[in-house]
């Protein structure tokens, strides 16, 4: 990608608009637009902006409006509430990018070559460098998930702890993980999306060499969350309920295209009467939905564990480990044979019936004859 080529085809933002997550501080504007100031001397306008963009902006109009970066982070500085990342092209050039945070495994990894991507917003270029402001920085390691293209970094604003740990943690923390909150739209919808674009048969493939290599079982769902999420599993059970689930975030649709997804609540052996609950995006020809006491269907699915999920019963809470997955393989039951086909056979079967007993009768006749003496023997 060639940076110029950028420069000279991005759509700016507005500067009243910026000004106006400035709080239209004019003079703010002006000096972070100024070639002959380091950008470090307005770290707090940056660090202002780059949340705002974050957090107030939705993210479609920024896909929409923002340049699209993408190569590899070299390094990167952290200036308390943001971030400075060096992006280096592939044709050679750099650029700095000034986002809240990142990503939470680059803080222990080595710091150089992280493929990654953002929607930057171009403030200016000093000593020959573009400068961008984005809300974040996608992250795409080298493993099955980030070779999908799913940005990893998203799981950060999802936490996970065991159940064991709800007394441990503050109100806020056991909320974002153990319930759905604004927080997973973007990583659960994004997921969901790179998971169902992916080809028949090839998420069943990925979890048997997963299973291979670092074997995890359906209790480890349950006592090891963080350990599991992102590491897809094979799953045989019974589906006791499928509930098809609209999707009425006007934001999700228009970022990811999804109107509606399943959830499958599995039970399987090692389970021991807790549900898994496996979201798909789609379901085979003819698989039925619903939730009645008899409702039970067989299934295998191969799918990514997600969080683990609390919610509400009557008489106490529950909790079920979250999954995402492409669309479950069925193993409906034996049709029942027609009315058509069970007279059919009875027909059949009285006509054998009918066979056997002419049969018999004329065997017997026979034997008959040969049993009565002759009137007239011949001497």
């Amino acid at each position: 990608m060639s940076l110029l080529f950028v420069l000279f085809s991005f759509t700016l933002f507005d500067a009243g608009f910026v000004q106006m997550l400035l709080n239209n501080d004019t003079t703010a504007w002006e000096q972070l637009c100024d070639e002959t100031r380091p950008p470090e001397q307005d770290l707090d306008t940056l660090s202002d902006l780059a949340h705002k963009l974050a957090h107030w902006v939705p993210k479609s109009i920024i896909a929409e409006q923002a340049v699209r970066l993408e190569g590899h982070v070299t390094s990167f500085v952290v200036y308390g509430n943001v971030s400075h990342c060096t992006m280096l092209f592939a044709d050679g050039q750099t650029a700095g990018i000034f986002v809240p945070a990142v990503p939470s495994a680059w803080n222990t990894g080595p710091p150089v070559q992280k493929r990654a991507a953002a929607f930057g917003m171009y403030i200016k270029t000093h000593n020959g460098i573009p400068v961008f402001v984005a809300p974040n920085i996608e992250w795409f390691p080298d493993t099955w998930l980030g070779n999908l293209g799913f940005d990893v970094a998203l799981l950060d604003h999802v936490p996970v702890s065991r159940v064991i740990h709800l007394e441990h943690h503050d109100e806020e923390t056991n909320r974002r993980a153990f319930k759905f909150t604004e927080a997973d739209a973007m990583p659960f919808y994004a997921l969901l999306r790179t998971i169902s674009a992916t080809s028949a048969g090839w998420l069943e493939d990925e979890a048997k060499k997963q299973d291979a290599g670092m074997p995890f079982g359906v209790i480890d769902l349950f006592n090891r969350p963080g350990e599991t999420r992102g590491k897809p599993m094979l799953l045989h059970g019974t589906a006791k309920r499928i509930i098809p689930t609209p999707v009425l975030d006007r934001e999700v649709q228009a970022l990811f295209g999804i109107e509606h997804y399943y959830q499958i609540y599995l039970f399987t052996d090692e389970s021991r009467g807790n549900p898994i609950v496996v979201c798909v995006g789609s379901l085979p020809e003819g698989m039925p939905t619903g939730d009645a006491d008899n409702f039970a269907e067989r299934i295998t699915i191969a799918a990514v564990p997600y969080k683990l999920w609390i919610y509400e019963t009557p008489g106490e809470p529950h909790y079920a480990p979250v999954l995402i997955g492409r669309e479950p393989i069925w193993h409906p039951k034996p049709s029942p044979p027609s009315s058509g086909t069970l007279a059919g056979f009875s027909f059949t079967a009285f006509l054998v019936l009918v066979c056997l007993w002419f049969a018999v009768r004329l065997w017997a006749q026979g034997c008959r004859r040969k049993r009565v003496p002759n009137p007239n023997p011949t001497s």
